[in-house]
């Protein structure tokens, strides 16, 4: 008997209310391989693109699926050597003639709805809900954030060494003036200005943006001086402990968190970007969820967009805090157009037609 078989009759029969729900263990594994049925997200395509009522952008099975690659369930993971694997849909001689059967076995989520859809295809007219069901299925497969890359693993002593670099001024070369934003109440510290000293050579190998400023025609290169605007003075630090060590010896709050973000990005160190990136997924909440997602499509940060959308998907009274007036714009509209994508579509064609 397969593990946890009944997670398997769910995702089969598209019952969202059970995939999403406490019952599914923390560490089950979303890429694992079921027998028959391949992949979890390929044991939802066959009733997924079979129901006509999966036709509407509402429909749960989307939610399903969105919340599935939420967990890390990758559309093109393959499943090799499955047994009883064939589908078929329809009979000769009724409205919905039979199709070509088609076998799970060797393909990917991605793969098995296109063989779907080509079977389909032999007769559009008959199967035309099935074939606007399975273009629909591949957009929304195509949302799907890979994995970062691997981390690799540095001794303690090496980071030591880099951590002595940081707080030993006496050869750092490079002023940076922090001229400061709004205090952050949260994190225990009361400046938002000031210096901080850095190494020329670790912030130019580290960004191009800082190793053009540091070259010899510019001002900031011959002064060794650089302004910094726009960010509190805790940000710029947890900016460059990211850049020499690569840690944080304690979890910043999530304002600080988010003007290291935006120093990462302006400079265009993407190594920090992706720590920053990576802490603030874990920081989603009712009271965050438009600041982060604002962020997220604002630097295009997949795996922060991807974590807001699976929270407003699975989070019950969501929509009291979208609506919110304070609630950002650009967050507003990508979550109202997730939960409510017919609605938002007829709002847009009503506009386009004014």
């Amino acid at each position: 008997m397969v593990s946890h078989q009944w997670l398997w009759e769910a995702l089969r029969n598209g019952k969202d209310d059970v995939v999403i729900s406490r019952l599914v263990p923390p560490d089950w594994d979303w890429n694992q391989v079921h027998p028959s049925l391949g992949t979890p997200l390929m044991a939802i395509v066959p009733d997924g693109l079979r129901l006509s009522s999966n036709t509407s952008r509402t429909a749960p099975i989307w939610k399903l699926i969105r919340f599935c690659m939420a967990q890390g369930a990758d559309p093109r993971k393959v499943a090799h050597h499955l047994e009883n694997s064939r589908s078929t849909w329809g009979s000769e001689g009724t409205a919905y003639p039979k199709l070509d059967a088609v076998d799970r076995s060797g393909h990917s989520a991605l793969s098995l709805v296109f063989s779907f859809r080509r079977a389909c295809c032999k007769f559009e007219k008959e199967y035309a809900a099935q074939i606007a069901n399975a273009d629909q299925m591949l957009s929304v497969f195509a949302e799907f954030v890979p994995e970062e890359d691997p981390v690799v693993l540095v001794p303690e002593g090496t980071v030591e060494m880099w951590e002595q670099l940081l707080a030993d001024e006496s050869c750092a070369d490079v002023e940076l003036e922090v001229s400061g934003v709004c205090a952050d109440s949260t994190s225990g510290t009361s400046g938002t200005s000031g210096t901080l000293r850095a190494h020329g050579a670790v912030l130019r190998s580290a960004s191009p943006v800082l190793n053009a400023l540091l070259s010899a025609p510019m001002k900031e290169g011959r002064s060794g001086h650089i302004r910094v605007e726009g960010v509190t003075l805790e940000a710029a630090r947890l900016f460059l402990r990211l850049m020499y060590t690569g840690n944080s010896p304690d979890t910043p709050s999530m304002v600080v968190l988010l003007g290291a973000l935006d120093l990462a990005h302006r400079w265009q160190v993407p190594h920090i970007v992706a720590m920053a990136e990576n802490e603030l997924v874990a920081m989603v909440s009712p009271e965050t969820l438009g600041e982060l997602c604002e962020a997220a499509l604002l630097k295009a940060l997949p795996k922060l967009r991807s974590a807001c959308r699976c929270f407003a998907l699975t989070t019950p009274d969501v929509e009291s805090a979208i609506s919110r007036e304070d609630f950002p714009t650009r967050a507003q509209r990508e979550l109202r157009h997730l939960l409510h994508p017919a609605t938002s579509k007829r709002r847009r064609s009503t506009s386009d037609g004014q």
